[in-house]
């Protein structure tokens, strides 16, 4: 590894590409978060999944007067979601002796309630295909609402930010985790963004990643590839050393000062602000119309990640917009918007 890198401020040629057919979008559902408000008004439970690439969350929440409170909380991490199956099981049968409606957020590529594609849970999938179908609908056979996580997290963020007295009008949801993945609230439109799967120009790839895309047969190297934890920084951590280490422990050392890791993500904050001035540039958040980005994911649980992404923004011409992240709102947003996605579809 070299001694020094230098990275560049401004790359205008990957923010034009997140405005071409590259990006890949796909509208999935109404929602006004205050119409949701009015969802949430009659005293009823329901329970919240969180299907997540390294661990899976289920709760009850009891909803009533427009708030909601979480309990009975359990978990269970995983990889590649190895058990994954067997806890939705156990899950799907209280719901069903209790009669309780379902909300689920699915870190997958979704068709309706089936599961078109993932990445990160090739074990859960085999299985839940086998045996389901990989349709959530023939599991949880009661009213049943499932989204991919980035619309859960969404909707869960808009609602928030609502009850915090923000006045909500365009949101983006932005989550860098084992995987990158994006979804905006337009004009009361939630639409599924496929943020991760956009060509990575050569200056935002300073280590020199080959790996390619893969997704849907894309052989080019992806902005995900340098972004997220498991598919870009562990990944490339162990492509220059030979030695696997985890997000957690490659954080450290980043807030530590280590120099492999401080190049993996400084790599990965600079082209992480270039995928999101693409995205507020193609769905026009404008000074006059600035809406709201949140981020959502590990690699924000870094405090030094965090800055170094403000930086970034800041210095980039195309944001305009308040950013938040979902640490300050909610200690799991994804989960939350599953419970208001559930009273929501189903009041």
């Amino acid at each position: 590894m070299r001694d020094h890198y230098s990275f560049p401020v401004h790359v205008p040629e990957q923010i034009a590409l997140y405005q071409t057919d590259h990006l890949l979008t796909h509208d999935v559902c109404q929602f006004d978060p205050a119409r949701a408000a009015d969802a949430l008004q009659a005293p009823s439970e329901v329970l919240a999944i969180d299907i997540g690439g390294d661990k899976i969350r289920g709760a009850i929440y009891a909803i009533g007067a427009g708030h909601f409170t979480k309990r009975d909380e359990r978990f269970l991490q995983s990889r590649g979601g190895a058990g994954y199956l067997a806890f939705l099981e156990s899950l799907a049968e209280e719901a069903k002796s209790r009669n309780l409606r379902v909300g689920i957020s699915s870190a997958t590529k979704m068709d309706g309630s089936t599961i078109s594609r993932t990445v990160n849970l090739p074990h859960f999938l085999e299985e839940f295909r086998c045996r389901y179908g990989a349709d959530y609908r023939n599991l949880f056979t009661g009213q049943l609402s499932v989204t991919n996580d980035t619309i859960a997290g969404l909707c869960g963020s808009a609602m928030l930010l609502m009850n915090r007295g923000g006045v909500i009008q365009d949101v983006a949801f932005v989550i860098c985790a084992s995987g990158l993945g994006a979804s905006v609230l337009k004009d009361r439109n939630a639409i599924h963004v496929e943020i991760a799967h956009v060509p990575l120009v050569e200056s935002l790839n300073p280590l020199g990643q080959t790996r390619p895309c893969g997704v849907e047969g894309r052989d080019f190297v992806c902005v995900e590839r340098v972004t997220a934890a498991r598919a870009g920084i562990e990944d490339l951590y162990f492509t220059q050393t030979g030695d696997a280490r985890g997000g957690t422990l490659l954080g450290r050392m980043y807030e530590e000062g280590d120099a492999l890791a401080t190049v993996l993500y400084k790599s990965s904050a600079l082209a992480l602000a270039h995928a999101t001035a693409g995205l507020a540039e193609r769905f026009a958040f404008s000074e006059s119309s600035p809406g709201v980005i949140v981020f959502h994911g590990g690699n924000f649980e870094i405090g030094k990640y965090r800055i170094d992404l403000g930086a970034n923004l800041a210095r980039l011409p195309h944001v305009h917009a308040q950013v938040v992240f979902s640490r300050d709102l909610s200690p799991n947003v994804c989960l939350d918007g599953a419970a208001i996605l559930a009273a929501y579809h189903h009041p």
